[in-house]
């Protein structure tokens, strides 16, 4: 099974069965830290700046949201890569030997997607960190010969989903409220949680309504009423809208129970966004 080896004075990273027998990663090769939500905290264990879990990327497919590799853990800390020709000629060219005996390798391991093998409910993944946190779902984890597992991940969060507000359809009260409610559903989506998600849609849907029909505080449910009063041939923006109320309404615990409804997932919440998108545009204040 492949070993990884970070270099802590340069940073450059090898690849090989074995420290011995290093070798550079290709330079096409994106190397990132991943996160398991699933995985509890205790076994999370960083070596400072260094992550408990990093992805090595082999392939990415941008229109399909699709990224193939492998997921290392468990680093530690060591010096033998130093004894690998490839990174002997990486790291000592032209210096002192003794300068590299000091160096420091972080070296991580296969991780065999234990969590996700037991139940593959749990396939939930953040790659990078902070605001430049992007959110994945494992959709299948197979091993290869050699003994490596191939990890297969997938986009659940549609960053740009959201068209364009169009201020000249609405005075500028009205554009900053819209505008609030928006960035609150691009925080959301940033955010791991469906659930918020679903909810700040359901608020940028009842601003939008609420725009369209004259009324400044509205209940969606109750606007989409009068909405289909004011636009009967309209329909998409009604259906759009009530499906965001539906959602919504799901996501309440006391009217799961009620109605023996299911919790609402990551696809939920991504089509709650859709249908909000499609909304804006349908009722004349976004475009594409």
């Amino acid at each position: 099974m492949s070993v990884i080896g970070i270099s802590d004075k340069t940073k450059n990273v090898y690849i090989g069965d074995s420290a011995i027998y290093g070798r550079s990663i290709a330079v096409n090769q994106l190397i990132m830290p991943i996160i398991f939500p699933v995985i509890d905290s205790k076994d999370n264990i960083c070596l400072g700046e260094y992550p408990a879990f990093i992805f090595l990327e082999d392939t990415y497919e941008p229109a399909a949201g699709i990224k193939r590799g492998r997921v290392f853990s468990n680093p530690t800390m060591t010096n033998v890569w130093m004894q690998s020709q490839f990174v002997k000629e990486v790291e000592r060219a032209g210096i002192a030997q003794i300068y590299h005996q000091e160096q420091a390798f972080y070296q991580y391991y296969i991780y065999k997607m234990r969590h996700f093998i037991s139940d593959a409910n749990n396939n939930q993944a953040i790659l990078g960190s902070g605001e430049y946190a992007t959110f994945w779902k494992v959709i299948a984890a197979e091993q290869v010969f050699g003994g490596d597992i191939v990890v297969t991940l997938k986009s659940t969060r549609s960053n740009g989903v959201l068209p364009v507000i169009l201020p000249s359809t609405m005075n500028a009260e009205d554009y900053q409220r819209l505008a609030i409610t928006i960035d609150e559903v691009q925080i959301a989506n940033r955010k791991i949680s469906p659930f918020h998600l679903v909810e700040s849609c359901r608020s940028a849907a009842a601003c939008a309504v609420g725009i369209a029909i004259g009324d400044p505080v509205p209940d969606l449910a109750k606007a989409l009423k009068k909405l289909a009063e004011l636009m009967p041939q309209n329909m998409l923006s009604q259906y759009t809208g009530n499906i965001i109320a539906r959602l919504h309404a799901r996501v309440k615990p006391n009217a799961q129970a009620q109605h023996g409804t299911r919790d609402v997932s990551e696809e939920d919440a991504q089509t709650a966004l859709h249908c909000l998108s499609l909304l804006l545009v349908e009722i004349g204040l976004a475009r594409y």
